[in-house]
C-alpha cells in the first residue's frame, strides 16, 4: 500500500473520536464545577481566595493540577482531530483501487483487517493530491491510463517490491503456506502521474489558446457593421458561456475565481470587438 498514493488509504475514525473529545470534554467539566463549588465555599467562610501559594483549600490544588494536564491533552487531541476532519476523503477511484489490489491478492493482508475499506464516509487518503476534474475524467478510462507512454516501468519499483514480496513470503512461512511467485506484480499497475499532469497541462494551454484565437479570427470574418452586430455578439456569448464551463472542467479554480478569469476574458472579447466596429465606421466615413 505504501508503493502509491493512490494506494495509501486509512480510516479518520471520525465518530470514535467525537466520542473520545466529548468524553474528554465531559471530565473536564466536571472538573471545572467541582473548582466552582470550592470557590463558592471559601467565600462562604471567608476564606482567603487571592493566594495560590497558601490555599487555604488544599483540593483546590488537587483540581488545578489535574486540569492542567486534561486541558493539555484535550486541546493537542482537538488539534489534530481538526486537521485530520479537514483533509479530504478519499476518492471513490482510491477505494476501488485498494478493493481491486485485496481482491486480486487475495490473503496479502488479512481478511479481518481489510474492513476498513469498507468505511467509504470514514476514510482519507494519507497523501492527498488536488486533481483537476479533467484529470479525474481521463483516470476514469483504463484503457488511457494503461497506454505504454503512461504506464510506469516495473523496474522503478523493484526495490519497494522486494522488501513487500519477502515480508509476504515470510507471513506465508510462518502461516504454514506456499507464497506464490507472482504475487506482487500481475495485477498491479503503476500511472506515469508526472507525464499525465504534463499532458493535462498540455490540454488546458491548448484550449486556452484556442478559446482566444478562435473567437478573434472568427469575429474578423464577419463585416463589422450595424447589420452584423448582433451575429458577432452572438459569438462573443457564446465563446464566454464555453471558457465559463471549460475553467470549471480543466481547473481547480473556485467560483469566484472563474467568475473573475471569465470578466477579464470577456473584457478583451469586447476590446476585440469595438476596435473592429470603430475600424469599419472609420472606413465608411472615408469613403463618404
Amino acid at each position: 500500500m505504501a508503493s502509491d498514493d493512490d494506494f495509501f488509504v486509512l480510516r479518520k475514525f471520525g465518530t470514535l473520536s467525537a466520542r473520545v473529545a466529548l468524553m474528554m470534554q465531559d471530565r473536564i467539566v466536571h472538573l471545572a464545577e467541582e473548582l466552582d463549588k470550592e470557590d463558592r465555599e471559601c467565600r462562604q467562610i471567608g476564606a482567603n481566595n487571592g493566594t495560590l501559594r497558601y490555599d487555604p483549600r488544599p483540593r483546590r490544588q488537587e483540581i488545578l493540577e489535574e486540569l492542567a494536564w486534561r486541558l493539555e491533552r484535550y486541546n493537542r487531541f482537538v488539534l489534530d482531530h481538526s486537521e485530520l476532519k479537514a483533509r479530504p476523503d478519499a476518492s471513490k477511484h482510491q477505494i476501488r483501487n485498494v478493493r481491486n489490489w485485496m481482491s486480486n491478492n487475495n490473503k496479502a493482508i488479512q481478511d479481518e483487517e481489510t474492513g476498513f475499506i469498507r468505511k467509504e464516509g470514514d476514510l482519507m487518503a494519507f497523501v492527498p493530491k488536488v486533481k483537476t476534474p479533467l484529470r479525474r475524467f481521463i483516470e476514469r478510462f483504463d484503457f488511457i491510463r494503461l497506454v505504454w507512454c503512461f504506464k510506469e516501468n516495473e523496474a522503478s519499483f523493484e526495490t519497494s517490491r522486494s522488501l513487500v514480496c519477502m515480508l509476504t513470503s515470510l507471513f506465508f512461512q510462518l502461516n504454514g503456506s506456499h507464497y506464490p511467485e507472482n504475487f506482487a506484480s500481475d495485477t498491479t499497475s503503476y500511472e506515469k502521474s508526472a507525464r499525465m499532469d504534463k499532458v493535462v497541462t498540455c490540454v488546458t494551454i491548448g484550449v486556452g489558446l484556442a478559446m482566444l484565437i478562435g473567437p478573434l479570427w472568427w469575429l474578423q470574418q464577419i463585416t463589422a457593421d450595424q447589420s452584423n452586430l448582433t451575429h458577432r455578439l452572438s459569438i462573443i456569448t457564446g465563446f464566454i458561456v464555453a471558457f465559463a464551463i471549460l475553467m470549471g472542467i480543466v481547473t481547480v479554480a473556485k467560483p469566484f475565481e472563474v467568475l473573475a478569469a471569465t470578466a477579464a476574458y470577456s473584457a478583451v472579447l469586447m476590446v476585440f470587438m469595438q476596435l473592429g466596429t470603430n475600424g469599419a465606421a472609420s472606413s465608411f466615413a472615408m469613403q463618404s
